[in-house]
């Protein structure tokens, strides 16, 4: 889309439907043509009169079978065969009509079996479920398995749970030990029992060990 009639060639009139700015302004499309240099061509270029600027569109450019590349200083038009490095793809946009919609919750990586895959990052919910499934295995250890490709059918990227797993704090909680007393105050029998106390047990463990 432009404003610049001299940029366009084989321009032909049209009654074209209205535009919108910013600022609350506006024009009409009333012409199209095809602007062109020695390397690639446009055809299908609206002619705007109320334009300062020319507008193109990414769709278009790759209809043409061509790549387009940014970067913070430039914009590239890539060659037909020109093909991006599947290990320099971080994420991807699938277009929908002329748009691209980007997910930021999904990732793309390549498998060690070398077919690619969109993964995402876990909710919170998929998190539990998926640390209740892994015998509540620390989330460490989970996020290594998945970055690692060492387990399959997780679909997911990596795992978050902000306070923990309520089960694994009390599993793993330890007592205080109790205060040493001097002198025991006992009156009655049986007024003190050790019941943590027995042994030695005759029967070794698995490991040849004796309790």
């Amino acid at each position: 889309m432009t404003g610049n009639m001299s940029l366009l060639h084989d321009v032909k009139s049209i009654k074209g439907g209205p535009v919108s700015f910013a600022g609350d302004q506006g024009g009409f499309i009333t012409a199209q043509g095809m602007i062109s240099n020695s390397s690639v061509s446009f055809d299908k270029v609206s002619f705007v009169k109320e334009m300062s600027n020319n507008l193109l569109s990414v769709s278009q450019v790759c209809d043409k079978r061509h790549k387009v590349l940014f970067d913070e200083q430039q914009c590239y038009i890539m060659r037909k065969d020109y093909k991006v490095p599947e290990n320099m793809i971080l994420m991807m946009a699938p277009r929908c009509q002329d748009l691209y919609i980007l997910d930021m919750s999904k990732a793309y990586v390549k498998a060690a079996s070398g077919q690619q895959a969109f993964v995402s990052k876990a909710t919170e919910q998929e998190s539990i479920l998926w640390h209740k499934r892994m015998g509540h295995m620390s989330f460490r250890k989970m996020n290594h398995l998945v970055h690692n490709n060492l387990v399959e059918g997780v679909n997911v990227k990596g795992f978050n749970i902000p306070d923990g797993c309520v089960p694994c704090k009390k599993g793993k909680q330890a007592k205080k030990s109790h205060t040493v007393k001097k002198h025991h105050s006992i009156n009655t029998h049986l007024e003190l029992l050790h019941m943590d106390l027995f042994g030695p047990i005759n029967k070794k463990s698995v490991t040849g060990h004796s309790y």
